[in-house]
């Protein structure tokens, strides 16, 4: 490949718009990598890789063998493994690496917040008095955290993904709804009516993709149990595509 390459690692909204708007520049290759855990994503322009590196080491490698000359990490604020390895090959490969991310949503007079460190954090504070009441409850956390909340048999989860999660099938408190986002505020706020949900727990994703729930839970007046994002240490994120644009020019004129 000659001229530029990035190598976006991709697997948001946010990725696929970044890669839209970095394949405008002249004389650059785009490649977005996704994991390969939706059959179906949606696909940016630009080359697009699929599956994991193999950790850092795998991820060094690749980024010699492709002469990649710059990368941008557009992953979920959550993937912190992701962002760890991505920055530390970036290092040792002595190329620039950018750490694009959503700034969290903020909490106003209208909403009812109760901000925890982790899943682990948010199924105890379901178990607590103020949740006695609360008994059909929208899970928004991931596939790989669901396990936190197998336990609580008083309350009903509603589990939302594009493809199956077929180990709720095992469990009476669990029930799987199938559907792809984006979601408008509307189709949110049918979904809370549709299933009488009267509590949320989310993860705070930031960013305005997954927002309509959020603003749907303070319409309604439904509490909402919200994971806080990780901190990454020492890791300088930009929020603005337009500022990332601005990075990534400045970065290969140099």
């Amino acid at each position: 490949m000659a001229g530029n390459v990035i190598l976006i690692l991709g697997g948001t909204r946010e990725a696929i718009e970044i890669a839209c708007d970095l394949e405008q520049i002249e004389n650059t290759t785009v490649i977005t990598s996704l994991a390969g855990v939706t059959r179906s994503p949606r696909l940016p322009t630009g080359k697009v890789r699929f599956g994991g590196f193999g950790g850092k080491d795998g991820l060094f490698d690749y980024l010699v063998q492709e002469k990649i000359t710059l990368v941008i990490d557009a992953t979920h604020p959550f993937a912190e493994k992701i962002t760890k390895n991505a920055s530390e090959a970036s290092e040792r490969a002595n190329i620039p690496f950018l750490h694009f991310s959503r700034k969290p949503w903020k909490e106003t007079a209208q909403d009812k917040w109760y901000e925890v460190k982790n899943s682990k954090a948010a199924a105890s504070t379901l178990t607590q008095k103020d949740f006695e009441c609360a008994k059909n409850v929208f899970l928004t956390i991931g596939r790989k955290d669901v396990n936190c909340f197998y336990s609580i048999n008083t309350k009903q989860f509603f589990v939302r993904s594009i493809e199956p999660v077929k180990e709720l099938a095992c469990f009476d408190n669990m029930k799987w709804i199938q559907g792809r986002g984006p979601f408008t505020f509307q189709d949110e706020y049918t979904f809370f009516k549709e299933h009488s949900i009267d509590c949320l727990v989310a993860k705070n994703s930031g960013g305005y993709s997954s927002y309509p729930k959020i603003n749907a839970a303070r319409v309604l007046g439904i509490p909402v149990v919200l994971v806080q994002q990780p901190k990454s240490i020492n890791l300088k994120k930009i929020y603005d595509r337009e500022a990332l644009t601005a990075f990534v020019l400045h970065d290969l004129s140099r």
